[in-house]
């Protein structure tokens, strides 16, 4: 009896005293190493071996947020602001960033012969897979060669390029530009970003390939990668996933080069020949979505061709990329809802498949907060960065500038129309609540929408008048 007794307080002590640790969220623990990491990154580029001058705060502050989430912007100049020290810390916060905490922790655990546990595992599969039938040891076994595989042959290609440089110079040169690039962050050495290299094939075709691999997702890329069985002489099935990640890439492409060729077929790429418009339109068109390189003159651009990068900008890349945006197939499953829908269809189908409903709510989700928070933040710059009775004769474009930011930020593409360095302090600390949220964005989704569910009142359905 007393030792029934003594079983009952145990279970039920255990009961008590795990729960908390059992039902810790696991999504906070990488919102928590994001910031542990935003933090160090602040602390090293404050250093004074880091940057030539000292750096206020916000500045270091600023550039670790813009490098960890792979975002670009930046209101100093890098090259002449950083050391090569602090140039060495940008490299890693960019490398971490593009990958991710979760693939570097789950590296490190891997790597001292230890397991990652459940919570880890699963989101660290969140990340790289629709499915948690996945192992993550064969996850970063083709993510981890294939990103430094790939940047190593487009350090090679820019290094071929930067010929009047210092060997040193021009080997760090290299392998910053390929890491910036795969992992889409936009900095660069070079006071202009790569305009000086605007009609050198090289360059761009380097600079377009790293881009559209760092930004198409690691698993459609591992799914296409083995699409062909040699042992059988057939092409294995991928799935649906990969196959709308696939086709919305490719239509992304097409219909932005189509819109650059036609939108600035009388400004920009007036007066060049077929090669060099053809470089410019493709570079815009790549880098446009998520890198936030630029070979032209961003301001310069028509009204039509930023409103139309606006666009792309928040569509942004593939999921379990480097990339952000509210992500392509986001977008798809969006328009395949409205398609189906104006077709009477209660299902969402394509290519002879029902997308669930759970995924669809997800979307919607993601594609209502995005514009929830770029509403908000483009209200409060206009609040903040625009003095009350200001008039622009000339530019006349105070708001699309401020959305431009706004929304370059959230989809930490970085590209900017030159507002960055202008930004109030509070406008640099509300554009890196947005770099921040932006790469955050689903597992921010994930931590208020999935927790526990509580039971709630279901009443009476009444209709109402809508459109």
């Amino acid at each position: 009896m007393l030792r029934s007794k003594y079983q009952m307080f145990a279970d039920s002590l255990s009961e008590n005293v795990f729960k908390t640790k059992t039902q810790s969220n696991p999504i906070m623990l990488v919102v928590l190493a994001y910031l542990l990491l935003i933090a160090i990154g602040t602390a090293l580029l404050s250093l004074p071996q880091a940057s030539v001058r000292p750096v206020s705060f916000i500045e270091a502050f600023f550039t670790a947020m813009s490098a960890v989430c792979v975002t670009g912007l930046s209101i100093v100049d890098i090259p002449s602001t950083f050391t090569h020290t602090g140039l060495w810390f940008l490299v890693i916060l960019m490398q971490l960033g593009g990958l991710g905490i979760m693939t570097a922790s789950t590296t490190l655990i891997l790597l001292a012969g230890m397991h990652p546990g459940f919570s880890h595992q699963s989101v660290f599969l969140s990340e790289f897979t629709q499915e948690g039938n996945i192992d993550a040891g064969r996850i970063l076994k083709a993510v981890i060669p294939f990103t430094f595989v790939l940047e190593l042959i487009g350090g090679i290609a820019y290094f071929t390029q930067f010929s009047s440089m210092e060997l040193y110079d021009r080997i760090f040169c290299s392998l910053f530009q390929a890491v910036s690039s795969f992992c889409g962050v936009g900095f660069t050495l070079f006071p202009d970003s790569l305009v000086s290299f605007q009609y050198n094939p090289v360059i761009n075709i380097t600079t377009c390939i790293l881009v559209l691999a760092g930004g198409f997702g690691f698993l459609a890329i591992a799914e296409l990668r083995y699409i062909f069985d040699f042992k059988y002489k057939a092409i294995r099935r991928i799935s649906l996933h990969t196959r709308i990640a696939t086709i919305g890439t490719f239509i992304v492409i097409a219909i932005s080069t189509l819109v650059f060729a036609f939108t600035e077929h009388s400004n920009l790429l007036s007066g060049h020949t077929f090669g060099e418009n053809a470089q410019s339109v493709l570079f815009m068109t790549f880098t446009s979505r998520t890198a936030g390189l630029n070979s032209i003159n961003i301001p310069d651009l028509t009204q039509a061709s930023l409103f139309f990068f606006i666009i792309i900008m928040f569509i942004g890349a593939n999921p379990g990329s480097c990339g952000g945006g509210i992500k392509i197939t986001t977008a798809a499953v969006i328009g395949l809802l409205a398609f189906n829908r104006l077709l009477g269809r209660e299902k969402t189908q394509i290519l002879g498949r029902t997308i669930p409903n759970n995924t669809i709510d997800k979307a919607i989700r993601i594609f209502v907060a995005a514009i929830v928070i770029i509403a908000t933040a483009t209200l409060i710059l206009l609040c903040t960065e625009i003095p009350p009775g200001t008039s622009y004769p000339e530019s006349g474009t105070p708001f699309l500038k401020i959305l431009f930011e706004v929304v370059s930020a959230y989809a930490t593409c970085g590209l900017s129309m030159g507002l960055t360095e202008e930004l109030s302090t509070v406008g640099k600390i509300v554009i890196c609540m947005v770099m921040f949220i932006g790469r955050m964005g689903p597992l921010f989704l994930i931590s208020a929408v999935a927790g526990k569910l509580q039971d709630t009142a279901y009443y009476a359905e009444e209709d109402i008048m809508v459109g």
